[in-house]
């Protein structure tokens, strides 16, 4: 399957348009997605294993496995010793609901 297609499959499946008036709605933006993605993307291109980033950063592997499938939600102290141990810096940003 294309990227293109896996985009809009992914992309349709925030579409209900069974609503009374007609007009498409999204569903609820999810920070422990983006989070359990970008976690998961970071530590595959950096070609690290996750107790690799265990040892690096203190936070159990068991957690960064948690973490990476969505079933452990975080904390920001967390996070930034995640990002810290892969060279990154963790941004908190607020943005408009439309630039999302």
């Amino acid at each position: 399957m294309s990227d293109l297609q896996s985009y809009l499959d992914s992309a349709l499946k925030k579409v209900n348009i069974n609503n009374a008036n007609n007009s498409p709605v999204v569903e609820e933006y999810d920070i422990y997605a983006e989070i359990c993605q970008l976690v998961t993307d970071s530590r595959n291109t950096l070609g690290i294993t996750q107790k690799q980033l265990a040892d690096k950063s203190g936070v159990s592997q068991s957690n960064i496995s948690k973490i990476e499938n969505g079933t452990y939600r975080p904390s920001i102290a967390i996070l930034k010793k995640i990002t810290d141990a892969m060279g990154k810096r963790l941004v908190i940003d607020f943005i408009d609901q439309e630039e999302i």
